[in-house]
């Protein structure tokens, strides 16, 4: 069997960057041989991608970590440009304002007593402050519900610039509605909050019950029986099984285990499933060894290619450390939706069990950890394809990812 080999061209821009991403697509049969395997496993030319903080949705860490890499096997390969962020010097006249993007638990959203949720707020910089990571969350009235304040926000938001603001919040014992008020404040001590005087709190309001089902009152809905689940227990799987020199799949003892062998880029496997709306989950727990960004994910709606490479579609990953990403690939091109975010939904570290859920409607999505909506966006680029695995070593070789389940079910018209 023939094994294409890269260009001498391709080889040299391959020794410069750093960041490697590899794809499979399903084949007839769930095991093969070794050289098989390897030759149907593309390898990606590398394209060292900067996230920033520019895009609507983007948002820029503290600490920048390589992106996954554009994928092509023929033609020339062009590094996207990267762009820098120029130095801002805040002027001492400058003013602090908030304008109200998106929010999870909606308002009037049932817990029972006790429940914990997480309460995220997306706002905008729509005035002419810089935001530094020192501006804080603060409570300023109602119920605080063991929310933290103040709560530094952790990263620089520039003018016209976006952030997700996460709250961990216990709902009451008493039943009732409960609500807390909550606004900004810069490090010079001034408040501000929404409204043409930034002076309107932003809150959370939410419904205790006795009796009421936890499930319900993250936002997931009740599904009832999935149209396709695969528990792993069976001699074979819907994802080829099998090494090639960067990942593993294998079956053992009713898991799908993925192997990220070497430190890399996101690689993942594919099903041969169509899906367009639908709400897909995957069980995980993560292996003996699990730090930084070691992630783990799903990839949906992504279109088949007539070269068997699958170089577009959305990614979205759980890291670790607790943090998720999301992005679009467009034809090997990075997309950054969402960089990496804290949420305490997520568990961190070796040996945590994590549901991922994504509801996909339309050109809505919506992203669930352990039943909580940590994120939803709307992307209208691709509305179906194929659904695979994914995982990534960052920095442990042979990073282990135990699949439990996966499941789907069709988000009915």
């Amino acid at each position: 069997m023939k094994i294409n080999r890269l260009p001498a061209l391709y080889m040299a821009l391959f020794a410069i960057l750093t960041v490697t991403l590899s794809c499979n697509l399903r084949t007839t049969a769930p095991t093969q041989d070794l050289a098989a395997i390897v030759a149907q496993t593309q390898t990606a030319i590398a394209l060292n991608q900067l996230l920033t903080a520019t895009g609507a949705a983007l948002q820029a860490p503290p600490a920048q970590t390589p992106s996954p890499s554009a994928t092509r096997t023929s033609g020339s390969v062009t590094p996207i440009p990267t762009t820098s962020i120029p130095t801002q010097t805040v002027s001492i006249n400058c003013t602090n304002m908030a304008k109200f993007e998106n929010e999870t638990i909606p308002d009037n959203t049932v817990f029972p007593p006790g429940a914990e949720f997480v309460k995220t707020w997306t706002l905008r910089n729509v005035v002419t402050c810089t935001w530094s990571p020192d501006y804080a969350l603060i409570f300023v009235k109602g119920e605080q519900m063991d929310g933290t304040s103040p709560a530094p926000i952790g990263e620089t938001v520039r003018p016209n610039g976006t952030i997700q603001i996460f709250l961990p919040q216990t709902a009451p014992q008493d039943p009732g509605l409960h609500e807390g008020f909550w606004k900004l404040i810069s490090t010079d001590g001034q408040e501000f909050g929404l409204g043409t005087d930034a002076d309107v709190a932003f809150w959370v309001k939410i419904l205790v019950e006795q009796g009421a089902s936890s499930e319900t009152s993250s936002g997931v809905q009740n599904l009832g029986a999935p149209n396709y689940i695969d528990s792993f227990d069976g001699p074979s799987s819907s994802f080829d099984l099998g090494a090639d020199s960067k990942i593993n799949f294998s079956l053992q003892d009713g898991n799908l285990v993925m192997t990220g062998i070497v430190p890399d880029g996101d690689l993942w496997r594919v099903s041969s499933a169509y899906l367009d709306d639908f709400y897909l989950e995957a069980r995980f727990k993560t292996g003996p060894t699990c730090s930084g960004k070691d992630s783990y994910g799903l990839l949906v709606r992504a279109p088949s290619q007539p070269d068997s490479i699958i170089d577009s579609g959305y990614v979205f990953s759980f890291s670790c450390e607790g943090r998720y990403r999301i992005y679009r690939m467009d034809n090997g091109a990075f997309n950054g939706l969402v960089n990496w975010t804290a949420n305490s939904a997520i568990k961190s570290g070796p040996n945590q069990d994590n549901d991922m859920l994504i509801k996909a409607n339309g050109n809505q999505m919506q992203l669930y950890a352990n039943n909580n909506l940590i994120y939803e966006f709307s992307d209208d680029v691709y509305s179906g394809g194929l659904y695979g695995l994914m995982i990534r070593s960052d920095t442990t070789a042979n990073f282990k990812v135990f699949v439990k389940q996966i499941a789907y079910w069709f988000v009915k018209p």
